[in-house]
């Protein structure tokens, strides 16, 4: 007889440093599913779920699932809502042996600073005994009491996230071990480093080498699973930092033990490789429009959508366009002008402010004039490697082409994950002179392999290179 497991998610990466409040809307927005829609939406993506969907050996039941971009604080009433869904959703769903969670690990609200936590802890007392795997973002910040709660915590592997949907295969055959008998535990060790998000790209020092030594100690240990969350440092919590997970059994937690005490020194030995500099908009800029190999992606990083900013960050269109470049192109986030610009239609003379409408952090508005020669209703699907088959809108979105600049207005922001965000409103990026990313290393995904130079620019907003220089509330904890 099959195993029954239940399957769920509750999704978002909190910046507390953003304006504003994250709501339900936000969540209807990117999925807010239960039952037979979970499964109808994440079937054949590259998604978590759709990697727990691969598995063909259990019955998996679809309970709920709650998402929505990064983005400043959860509002609690939206929080209350999830959470109870949620826990109806897995009382109506009838006997149980395990339950399959999909989550981000940095997750904050108003009332709760650990979502998740409240999450696990109300599961283990609703099902008692029932085994918890969960899926955490490289970037969650998880806490010793969340990780004590389940049986199984992995990581992504990737940054970019190129693996999310081998992660859920991977939860999901553990999943299948425990119920056939195997016995599994969690242990975590933390270590309070705010670290740039700029070094945590896993295919780069100090990434790279942390993560091939834990798994070496892992594989000569015959321990069951490790992984590295680097943490999400723009949540002003405790729980910020890096993360070492070893998945061990019973009979082997000393083994287990020692493992995350030599990763816990190794990652300090490497404090500093967690820190860098990069230069400001109008060196980048300048240095964008000299350079011989093209395209070049500047990458906003202060602007970072995927990691919860507003994306109308006006830093680098400014210096585009003071300093005449040409060939370059620009998302910008604002709902105001996209919307003016589609009414005004093809062919039509623009004329006005855009960006810089959330907050004074991103930069201040900035005047453009040109032609609108394009006009879309933003929705598009991905074919690329993060969450590829999902379908994604950018809201009323139009193309203003200012001579040497082309700015994307968008109604909706979207992290720079996909090529199809340009390619569906008529742009080739292979045939521009200059990207604009918002983010910081998962643009990659989308345009890692088109760019021919890569300038990561210290722009201002609450993603910054150095996350040090934002004002903290709380002081991270280690082990």
């Amino acid at each position: 007889m099959s195993r029954r497991v239940a399957v769920l998610s509750m999704w978002h990466e909190t910046n507390t440093y953003a304006v504003g409040h994250t709501r339900l809307a936000d969540f209807e927005a990117f999925e807010l599913l239960e039952g037979e829609a979970v499964f109808a939406h994440n079937r054949d993506t590259g998604s978590v779920l759709g990697g727990f969907l691969d598995e063909t050996e259990l019955e998996l039941v679809p309970c709920f699932a709650a998402g929505a971009w990064p983005g400043p604080i959860v509002a609690q009433e939206a929080l209350d809502h999830i959470l109870e869904r949620a826990l109806a959703t897995v009382e109506q769903a009838g006997e149980l042996d395990g339950i399959l969670l999909n989550l981000h690990g940095a997750m904050v609200a108003e009332e709760d600073e650990d979502p998740e936590r409240t999450l696990v802890e109300a599961l283990a007392h609703a099902r008692p005994g029932v085994p918890l795997v969960v899926v955490l973002d490289l970037h969650a910040n998880p806490s010793r009491a969340f990780v004590e709660r389940c049986d199984v915590v992995i990581a992504y592997d990737t940054y970019p996230h190129v693996d999310m949907r081998e992660r859920g295969r991977e939860a999901a055959a553990l999943m299948r071990e425990l119920l056939g008998g195997r016995r599994l535990k969690t242990l975590v060790a933390k270590v309070p480093i705010l670290a740039s998000l700029l070094k945590q790209g896993t295919a780069q020092e100090p990434m790279r080498g942390l993560q091939q030594r834990l798994r070496g100690h892992a594989n000569r240990a015959g321990i069951a699973r490790v992984s590295i969350a680097a943490g999400f440092a723009f949540s002003d919590v405790e729980r910020a930092g890096v993360s070492a997970l070893v998945v061990h059994e019973p009979g082997r937690r000393h083994i287990a033990t020692a493992i995350l005490e030599e990763t816990e020194r190794d990652i300090r030995a490497h404090r500093q490789d967690f820190h860098t500099t990069r230069p400001a908009p109008a060196q980048a800029v300048a240095r964008a429009i000299a350079a011989p190999l093209r395209p070049v992606v500047l990458a906003d990083v202060g602007d970072n959508v995927g990691g919860g900013c507003p994306g109308d960050g006006t830093a680098l269109l400014h210096e585009l366009l003071r300093q005449g470049a040409s060939g370059a192109v620009v998302i910008i986030a604002d709902a105001v002008a996209a919307l003016a610009a589609a009414q005004l239609g093809e062919g039509a003379a623009f004329s006005g402010m855009v960006g810089g409408r959330t907050d004074a952090m991103h930069g201040a508005p900035v005047q453009i004039d040109g032609t609108v020669v394009r006009v879309t209703d933003g929705r598009y699907r991905t074919a690329g490697t993060w969450m590829s088959g999902q379908t994604f809108s950018m809201g009323t979105t139009a193309v203003v082409d200012c001579g040497g600049t082309e700015v994307v207005l968008t109604q909706e922001r979207v992290p720079p994950f996909h090529r199809e965000q340009l390619t569906s409103v008529g742009i080739d990026p292979a045939q521009r002179e200059i990207i604009v990313a918002k983010g910081a290393i998962a643009w990659r995904a989308a345009f890692g392999t088109l760019a021919r130079t890569v300038i990561e620019v210290d722009t201002p907003g609450i993603c910054p290179v150095e996350p040090d220089v934002l004002p903290r509330r709380t002081v991270p904890v280690g082990s």
